[in-house]
């Protein structure tokens, strides 16, 4: 019996100091392990490096490598809501920016627009409340740049016109925003203020890729004057958008949409 009570004392002892020694004094080191053990923290920590990179080198072959390294399918989908996620923590402009960017080149990957609707030239700098612009992106989205999209330096855009969409098939009033480079192409990461009596919010172009990498768009809300201008410049304000009526088939009618357009001049 005794002996049997040694043995079992003996072996709880030898147990503890193995296990002591592996954990306390020698614990196992891990090397080159890959980017796909990462907790969905650290996950997204590397998306933000390889996003920072991204805007400053604008090496789209090694940010996809990079990201590939995740092994994760859909990664433009996911790196869209993690600068939507960003931006409403309150994050860095400069983050969402970049994270935008990324979400930019990888969604813009499959599309195929038409090339006819493309935005070739810039639209004429002017206050008149209806310019002639390009077709709406949610019907046919803008022919996409063939280099990254650039992360333009604030303080470069300016107002250059806005119309009233009368679309019946949008499900609700929007303000949709349109930011361009000098040469007419689509530029993401341009964050956006909207402000109204008692209320202000923001966004950033270029988190739905889909419609386009310069676009972005607000809700609007029945007798609500809302007024539009970019971080980088908030002195050219757009104000006084609220939604107006459209006539519909048969007599009725429905409420439209608002787009603007800022370029850089």
């Amino acid at each position: 019996m005794k002996l049997a009570i040694w043995s079992v004392l003996s072996l709880l002892v030898g147990l503890g100091l193995g296990l002591g020694y592996a954990w306390g004094i020698n614990p196992a080191a891990y090397k080159d392990t890959s980017p796909a053990s990462l907790s969905a923290e650290h996950k997204a920590a590397y998306v933000r490096l390889v996003a920072g990179a991204l805007a400053v080198d604008g090496n789209v072959e090694r940010a996809k490598a990079r990201l590939a390294r995740l092994g994760e399918a859909n990664s433009g989908a996911r790196i869209a809501a993690l600068a939507q996620q960003a931006a409403a923590s309150g994050e860095s402009a400069q983050t969402v920016r970049a994270l935008a960017g990324l979400a930019s080149v990888l969604g813009a990957g499959p599309m195929t627009p038409t090339p006819a609707a493309s935005p070739t030239t810039t639209p004429t700098v002017t206050q008149t409340p209806t310019p002639t612009l390009t077709p709406r992106p949610s019907v046919t989205p803008y022919l996409l740049p063939t280099h990254p999209p650039t992360l333009t330096p604030p303080g470069a855009f300016g107002f250059s016109g806005k119309r009233l969409i009368c679309d019946p098939n949008f499900k609700q009033p929007l303000i949709q925003v349109l930011t361009l480079s000098a040469t007419g192409e689509p530029v993401a990461g341009v964050e956006v203020l909207v402000s109204w009596a008692g209320g202000s919010d923001h966004f950033f172009t270029g988190l739905k890729p889909e419609l386009g990498l310069g676009y972005g768009d607000f809700a609007m809300k029945p007798e609500v004057d809302y007024t539009v201008a970019l971080a980088s410049n908030p002195s050219m304000a757009v104000v006084g958008l609220t939604i107006e009526t459209c006539p519909g088939s048969e007599g009725q009618t429905f409420a439209g949409t608002w787009q603007v357009v800022f370029s850089q001049q």
